[in-house]
Parts: structure tokens; C-alpha cells; sequence
């Protein structure tokens, strides 16, 4: 038989957005401007435009140390 939990939450209230910031760092979301949105429509292919950058950058650097 489960227990009745309703008397026990209808003693609390509620706290809107108690979580909010939590999950925001969870997710680590960022904002996007509307011209890199129509570039690259979708996260996919965002991360893959980063990551080759990333990579592009690093290759950079190591010629540089040369």
C-alpha cells in the first residue's frame, strides 16, 4: 500500500526557479546570435565548426613554437 503524500506537500510552497541556476551550469547553455543560428542551423553542426577551429587553432600555435 503507498503512502498518502499529499498532506505533506500541500505544506509547502513552492519556489519558483529554486533549480534554475543549477541547471542552467548543468547544461552549460550559451546564447547564440541569430547570424551564427543560420549558419549553422542545428548543435551539431555548431560543435563541428568549433571543433575544427579548436583544432585549426592548435596547429597554429605548434608552428608557431617551431
Amino acid at each position: 500500500m503507498q503512502r498518502d503524500y499529499s498532506e505533506l506537500f500541500a505544506r509547502q510552497t513552492p519556489v519558483r526557479g529554486k533549480y534554475f541556476e543549477q541547471a542552467m551550469r548543468a547544461k552549460r547553455m550559451v546564447e547564440i546570435d541569430s547570424d551564427v543560428l543560420q549558419a549553422f542551423p542545428t548543435a551539431k553542426e555548431l560543435n563541428a565548426a568549433l571543433r575544427s577551429l579548436i583544432a585549426a587553432s592548435r596547429h597554429v600555435h605548434l608552428k608557431d613554437a617551431s
